[in-house]
Formats: C-alpha cells, structure tokens, sequence
C-alpha cells in the first residue's frame, strides 16, 4: 500500500470509483506522522476535538471504516489498520510511505560508519522528500509535526552537502533540491555560502 504524504497526501492506486473521505484521508496522515499507531484519545483530541464524545467515536469509526474500504481496493484483504484495546495500529509490513522511508534512512545514515553507506543513506532520505508534510492542507494539528519533517529533511539535505564536499556538483545538486522545497532556510543559505565559499 503505497501512501505519500511529502506533498499532497495521497493513496496511490486507488479506483475511480472508490470514495475516499477527506477526513479519513486526515486520519491516516495523522497515524504515519505518529509512525503509524496512536490511541484513540489522542486521535480525538487532535482531529475531533469539537463534537460531543460518542459522536466524535462513531465518525472516528467510519474514516476507519472507509480507509479500510480503500486500502481493500487498492490491495485486498490484507490486515490494514486494526483498532485493539483504544489504539489504531497501522501495519507497517504492508505499508510503503515516503515518510517512514525518510526517517528509516536518516536513521540507517546515523549508524553506519562506513562514509560510501553514509552518503548512500542519506541520499536516499532526502529524495524521499516531495515538499512539506501534508501539503496545502491545513490540517489544524499539523504545524509542529510539518515544522519537525522539514528540520529532520533540512539538517539530512546539509550533512549529505558536506559529505559531499569534495564532489561540488553533486552537493550543489543536492542544495538545490533542498531549497526549491525550503527556499528561506537559514541552514540551508548558509550551506549554499559555503559551498560558494570552497569552489571560490
């Protein structure tokens, strides 16, 4: 099941005729920015926090419902999203998301040594960025979640510009990818400087 949320969220694959609510779309965003599990308390105090308690379950049970709906027409039967003791848990074994694939890259990145896998890592994790975390949505719990990606995506894109310092090209190829995505970054002005500064 491959889900992009860098950019516009999107399911990919999903039928024509396949109804996908915008707010079960919200739903699942907010499960893979939690890495894919969170308890329903949670998910209710984030995403429905004006209706009344048992109204606010039952429309938390049919955006499931409808993921559910979605994620069977997109793959089949496979176990999805599962709700167990208050809490959703996303599958992630069956799950391709860009964010997960990021963040499982900048982290691969800080536990290798050896500099060839460093940069190979890294380079994954910052191709794997499309543009802000939920782009263009709006979502009213989203800030400080967005704010954290671009500062885990940024601080990837500059480590892999200087450990690609004696290769310019490619440092420069990288920063300008960076910047198109975050044009006012301080970090990444200053990276940009001192690439400037090493080909002066």
């Amino acid at each position: 099941m491959r889900v992009r949320v860098l950019g516009p969220p999107t399911i990919l694959g999903v039928p024509a005729g396949q109804h996908l609510r915008p707010q079960a779309l919200e739903f699942l965003v907010y499960l893979i920015v939690q890495g894919g599990t969170a308890h329903q308390n949670e998910v209710l105090d984030d995403l429905l926090p004006e209706p009344p308690h048992r109204l606010a379950i039952q429309r938390l049970h049919t955006y499931a419902y409808n993921l559910r709906q979605v994620f069977r027409s997109v793959g089949g039967s496979a176990a999805y999203l599962q709700l167990k003791r208050h809490r959703y848990t996303l599958n992630r074994d069956v799950f391709d998301v860009d964010l997960w694939t990021m963040r499982d890259a900048i982290t691969a990145a800080k536990r290798v040594s050896d500099p060839v896998a460093n940069v190979a890592a890294l380079h994954h994790a910052v191709t794997a960025y499309c543009g802000p975390l939920a782009a263009d949505t709006g979502y009213p719990w989203l800030a400080r979640h967005q704010e954290a990606v671009a500062r885990e995506f940024v601080a990837a894109a500059v480590t892999l510009t200087e450990a690609l310092a004696d290769q310019a090209a490619e440092a420069r190829a990288v920063l300008e990818l960076a910047v198109h995505h975050h044009p006012d970054d301080e970090l990444l002005t200053a990276a940009a400087a001192a690439i400037r500064d090493r080909e002066s």
